[in-house]
């Protein structure tokens, strides 16, 4: 796992937190005062988790053709590796979007 890995796992975990104790928070029966400007909390874990997942598979296959490729002499397959790297396959177009608005919602981006 990288630095990075585990701070994105992290923020994850800390995101479900907060889904947890708005919960028990609202199940006291308090006010809902919204932690976000717009997005309910289960969205921003929902959205954290799908960004984390993607990164996790993508450094997965980057750490794959990292042990693979000083193994192969084979052209076509050294092609596979490289469009595999640059093209980033488990990264979705939506990640930039979704980040974008993750840092909206949370006051770190200005419009």
């Amino acid at each position: 796992q990288t630095k990075i890995q585990m701070k994105m796992e992290k923020l994850t975990s800390t995101t479900k937190a907060i889904c947890d104790l708005e919960t028990f928070h609202h199940g006291a029966g308090n006010c809902k005062a919204p932690f976000f400007h717009t997005w309910p909390t289960s969205y921003f874990y929902e959205v954290c988790l799908k960004l984390s997942e993607m990164y996790k598979k993508e450094l997965q296959l980057k750490q794959t053709i990292v042990q693979d490729i000083a193994h192969s002499a084979d052209q076509d397959l050294m092609m596979v590796y490289l469009s595999s790297w640059l093209y980033q396959p488990y990264i979705e177009n939506s990640s930039m979007l979704l980040l974008e608005a993750m840092l909206l919602e949370t006051g770190h981006r200005q419009c």
